[in-house]
């Protein structure tokens, strides 16, 4: 007879509590969509174009920092691989130089 009385609250106790949860989940949906779409005054909408009129003018200007930084990295790097080339061509006239200064030299 025991388990009977506690089989039966144990079955009150889930039906309660599974009707408390639905109860607060429908809360907690409602109070949710309420504050998805909250009502803004006309001076609130004024203000939250103009902030994002500001970031926008602040991303804009930072990409074109950030394009003329790299204009700028990618000229240097096509000048010191220039100049690299530059260095190579000169160290291969030097070589062919000496190269030419031996050939020229009487052997002794």
């Amino acid at each position: 007879m025991a388990n009977n009385v506690i089989g039966q609250f144990r079955d009150e106790v889930e039906q309660t509590a599974g009707e408390v949860v639905k109860d607060a989940k429908d809360a907690i949906g409602e109070m949710i969509e309420q504050n998805i779409t909250p009502q803004l005054t006309p001076q609130q909408i004024q203000q939250k174009q103009a902030d994002e009129q500001k970031q926008i003018a602040y991303t804009r200007r930072y990409l074109q920092d950030l394009q003329m930084a790299q204009v700028k990295v990618r000229a240097e790097n096509k000048q010191k691989e220039q100049q690299r080339l530059q260095a190579g061509e000169q160290e291969k006239q030097v070589v062919e130089m000496k190269k030419e200064e031996k050939k020229r030299k009487p052997i002794n």
